[in-house]
């Protein structure tokens, strides 16, 4: 059973090599640009850091208000071996220990690898617009140490203060002279898109799963918090100021081969009071979502109700397929081991029976289900936890996308909006409906303004310069075989469907290649080509 802690804010500064004062470690930061504050923090959870003592429920919306939606979310992995032995990595509330630990995947983890990635990255862009105003080159002293310390691949000022060589793509820059290096000091600057974002980076292979006792899957995880200002309604009206949005780059760093690999994110909702929540899910908007099941929602220490303000909670699953949605109550079919977080995963209770059509969703003995409470509340025929009147209690609900291959060298890309909408003119159930549709801008704004620009992380960069990678594809359309061949090698390849949902990601290493596009339906597809130090999106 999860407690409940009160939070403060911690800021620790590292010391290192006698009386160097170097980028101070942010055990956690807010994402504050907009109507939330959004504490993201080490540790693999969303909304909670753990060093030194663990704090939760970092997602307060209003900012300022004391009042809060989120206790903690984080990601769920299962994938089965070729010999079919089962790989898991995912955490709740560290009840029995870890899964994720901070960093990239490395051969080697030191007290310099420790003191440098056990923390987060925040930037915003107006430390951007003041640093890109400096005339070039410029010395490390006059670079604000957000810029400077950068996770970029082969960022000098690390190796120099740290001791750390970033010898791999980690977190996404502006390259400008197209060398594929993080030089800060001749202008370089991370490649965000939102107004204040943070970056962070854990891993699952540094040591033994203790959480769930499961073989690690090798993964490297990489996120990208964001969130952006609105300037055209009030803060309260829109829902691009009430949404946070996460872009998680998940890279296979194994020699393993995966079938039946289950990507999951679980959240653990507390709308204020977390003793009467409901939840539920929207399959067309592949959407989860929480709200009170009471009209009022009162104080329940620590926590602050919302009193009568009706509000609600959504994340959407922006470009992956909801596969799954689950629930359970607190303390009582929560998963413990790994095998009980891949039958959540696979759309089973914890005890192999699947889920069902009606009341609960368990034993009904109505029709086998992925998703269960996927009617809207405000339908009286419809099924939710409103229309069967349960017990509103304390929610933790999942939803995942899978099951698929993982193959090593491969990156999964699993972009996410958590979405709030909240007034006075519904009512604790209506507010569902207004929260659909901020889901609808949310998806909108995200296919129109992220996907485009920056839908990758660490592999892809936005490019300020003239030099564009030069692509062909022939035949366009096609029915059968395209040919893809660009100036220069190919580093990877990635289709996906107008939505952005990712259909495949395919390592090259040559100029050209042949792509099957036999079993795709007929449609318009996007492709994107990556090259050495910039990637073209193209319409197939």
């Amino acid at each position: 059973m999860k407690a409940k802690f009160l939070f403060k804010y911690l800021l620790v500064v590292l010391v290192l090599g006698g009386n160097s004062l170097l980028l101070q470690a942010q055990y956690y930061d807010y994402l504050n640009a907009n109507n939330l504050s959004a504490g993201i923090g080490i540790g693999g959870n969303l909304f909670t850091t753990t060093t030194p003592t663990t704090y939760w429920d970092l997602f307060e919306i209003p900012a300022g208000s004391g009042k809060r939606e989120i206790y903690t979310a984080a990601l769920w992995m299962t994938g089965r071996d070729q010999g079919f032995g089962l790989h898991c990595a995912a955490q709740r509330y560290f009840d029995y220990g870890i899964d994720y630990f901070d960093g990239p995947v490395a051969s080697v983890y030191n007290s310099n690898y420790d003191n440098y990635y056990k923390r987060i990255f925040k930037v915003s862009q107006q430390q951007i617009a003041v640093f890109t105003a400096l005339h070039f080159p410029v010395s490390a002293s006059q670079v604000d140490s957000a810029i400077k310390y950068w996770p970029g691949k082969g960022n000098a000022c690390v190796q120099t203060d740290y001791g750390v060589n970033i010898e791999s793509a980690l977190a996404p820059f502006v390259d400008l002279n197209h060398n594929g290096i993080y030089e800060p000091l001749l202008g370089e600057y991370p490649a965000v898109l939102g107004d204040v974002n943070i970056f962070f980076v854990f891993n699952d292979i540094r040591n033994t799963h203790t959480e769930t006792n499961g073989f690690p899957i090798g993964a490297e995880i990489r996120g990208l918090a964001s969130s952006y200002v609105d300037y055209n309604l009030p803060s309260y009206n829109s829902p691009i100021n009430n949404t946070v949005f996460v872009q998680y780059e998940i890279e296979n760093k194994s020699t393993t081969t995966y079938t039946n690999y289950n990507l999951g994110l679980f959240v653990d909702p507390d709308i204020g009071c977390f003793e009467n929540d409901y939840v539920g899910c929207d399959t067309t908007r592949n959407m989860m979502f929480a709200y009170n099941g009471t009209p009022t929602d009162p104080d329940c220490a620590p926590e602050l109700g919302y009193g009568s303000t009706p509000i609600a909670l959504g994340i959407q699953m922006l470009n992956q397929p909801m596969g799954v949605f689950g629930y359970f109550v607190g303390g009582s079919t929560d998963p413990i081991t790994a095998p009980e977080y891949e039958q959540y995963l696979k759309g089973l209770w914890i005890d192999g029976t699947p889920f069902e059509f009606g009341r609960s969703g368990y034993n009904t003995g109505g029709a086998p289900t992925k998703f269960l409470l996927s009617g809207d509340p405000t339908d009286t025929t419809g099924w939710s936890e409103v229309q069967i009147h349960q017990q509103p209690g304390d929610r933790q609900m999942f939803a995942g996308a899978g099951p698929s291959a993982f193959n090593p060298g491969e990156i999964i890309h699993f972009d996410l909006g958590f979405t709030s909408a909240y007034d006075n003119t519904s009512n604790n159930v209506s507010i569902v409906d207004t929260l659909k549709q901020s889901a609808d801008a949310i998806k909108q704004f995200y296919n129109q303004s992220i996907l485009p620009n920056q839908w990758a992380l660490g592999i892809k960069k936005i490019d300020a310069g003239d030099n564009q990678l030069t692509v062909s594809i022939y035949p366009n359309p096609s029915n059968n075989i395209i040919t893809i061949e660009a100036g220069e090698n190919i580093q990877s390849i990635e289709l996906m469907d107008i939505e952005g949902r990712i259909l495949l990601t395919k390592t090259v290493g040559v100029n050209k290649v042949l792509l099957s596009v036999a079993a795709l339906a007929k449609g318009v597809y996007l492709l994107s080509v990556q090259g050495l130090d910039n990637a073209v999106v193209k319409k197939v």
